[in-house]
């Protein structure tokens, strides 16, 4: 059933000009922007999750959920590895933020919820989204401000796959959607 779900998500991701960064257990990282720049990204980032809650929707008529977080900031974006084997990646508090808001999606009962720093990126009217409170997350001395997608927005199914969607910056402070 895993498989059956990657091959409906990754696509999905590649359409907006993302792709599968890291398969860990049932969950992904989705990155947009690295290692080729867009400056879109958070667009990008955001309507790929409203495709992917909607295609899981459809084909899995509520057996099958998704938990998507999307987070914006500065990452660090590589090849990393040594003794043969080597992977590009992308590393920072962007995306471990991106993760732990993808963890409180099981905490709100939304399918995606997306960061401020993503929101200020993204074109006004574009998408709709309802405001929820300020979070703490782990690693974060700060709450994080966080909206749900509208369009996403749904109750808990048994079965939940994650999805962390992540956009950052580079070290020069560009837009890097991860």
């Amino acid at each position: 059933m895993l498989n059956d779900f990657w091959e409906l998500v990754v696509p999905v991701l590649l359409r907006h000009g993302g792709h599968a960064n890291k398969f860990i257990g049932d969950g992904l990282l989705g990155v947009f922007g690295a290692p080729e720049r867009l400056p879109d990204h958070a667009e990008r980032a955001v309507a790929a999750a409203q495709e992917i809650v909607a295609l899981v929707r459809e084909r899995y008529e509520g057996r099958v959920g998704v938990g998507i977080g999307v987070n914006s900031g500065p990452v660090v974006a590589g090849t990393v590895g040594g003794g043969g084997r080597v992977e590009f990646t992308v590393i920072g508090d962007a995306v471990n933020t991106a993760a732990r808001v993808e963890a409180a999606t099981r905490e709100t009962g939304d399918d995606v919820l997306v960061t401020d720093a993503t929101r200020a990126l993204l074109p006004d009217g574009r998408f709709a989204f309802e405001e929820r409170p300020p979070m703490s997350l782990k690693g974060k001395r700060e709450q994080v401000g966080l909206c749900a997608l509208v369009e996403g927005a749904g109750v808990p199914t048994p079965l939940r796959f994650s999805e962390t969607l992540s956009v950052g910056r580079d070290q020069t402070g560009q837009d890097q959607p991860v």
